[in-house]
């Protein structure tokens, strides 16, 4: 049930609608995203439920899913990450209103006069849901970076610890 996908979004009225929205969108189309990232290839499956809970809260229920190429940090290499953000955000348009919310939602403060872009909606969720270090799920640095490691630590071992132990040497090199 995939559809064109709006470049704008009107989130409060599609609330009152109760209306999903399903599709896929252009990494290329995130610029804060792909700053992040190591190319800006590939796509965004999206599904996005807009409604309004029985309190009378409007609210977007959303799921982002992509494989994303970051950096590792520890071999810089690149690495394909898999990264499904999930979103449950009430549409307030006061700040006041974000004491009262239910402790089930983060909220979304919307300024009614502007339009919403859509992909700006689902860029934030997807950097919020990318790692603060991004790094392979296994060793990957080479075995030499390894052992030259191990070496200092071991150098460091022989050497004294206790500071009497440090006077001592002092003392009976003179």
């Amino acid at each position: 049930m995939h559809q064109q996908l709006p470049k704008e979004i009107d989130p409060f009225r599609y609330a009152q609608s109760g209306l999903k929205l399903a599709g896929e969108l252009s990494v290329s189309n995130m610029p804060r995203l792909t700053s992040a990232l190591q190319n800006d290839e590939g796509v965004v499956s999206i599904d996005m439920h807009f409604d309004v809970d029985e309190t009378g809260t409007p609210y977007l229920r959303g799921i982002f899913t992509s494989s994303l190429t970051l950096v590792c940090e520890r071999c810089t290499e690149a690495m394909l990450l898999s990264v499904t953000a999930e979103c449950l955000l009430a549409l307030i348009q006061n700040e006041h209103k974000v004491e009262g919310l239910a402790e089930q939602y983060e909220p979304w403060l919307i300024d009614s006069n502007e339009p919403v872009k859509l992909s700006s909606v689902v860029e934030d969720e997807l950097i919020l849901a990318l790692p603060l270090v991004p790094r392979h799920d296994f060793d990957c640095l080479p075995a030499e970076a390894w052992q030259s490691g191990e070496e200092e630590v071991e150098e460091e071992d022989e050497k004294p610890t206790s500071p009497f132990a440090v006077l001592s040497a002092l003392k009976s090199k003179d």
